[in-house]
């Protein structure tokens, strides 16, 4: 995915959603792990859209777990677009 369908993909994201990929890259970071998120991101990045859909199988589960999983679902519809994964790559190495 070249540079300008990063940008364009981030300038169609609502701010809600920016703010969403920023709070979890600042969770991953404040927890030291980067490098880790970073490997294991780069290494499922052509499966994107599939790891989107392994969160909708899962959402029952997270439901009795979180009685109103918003985020999760705010999340899931972001890593349905293609070039999401490489958005939250950047946000991670900003923060390395």
């Amino acid at each position: 995915m070249n540079d300008a369908d990063v940008l364009r993909l981030e300038g169609e994201l609502s701010d809600e959603d920016r703010a969403l990929l920023d709070q979890l890259a600042e969770g991953v970071a404040a927890r030291r792990l980067t490098a880790a998120a970073m490997f294991f991101l780069e290494s499922v990045k052509p499966l994107g859209f599939t790891g989107s859909q392994v969160m909708v199988f899962l959402r029952p589960i997270v439901s009795i777990l979180w009685p109103e999983p918003t985020r999760w679902d705010r999340l899931q519809a972001i890593l349905e677009r293609r070039g999401a994964i490489e958005l939250l790559l950047r946000r991670l190495e900003a923060r390395a």
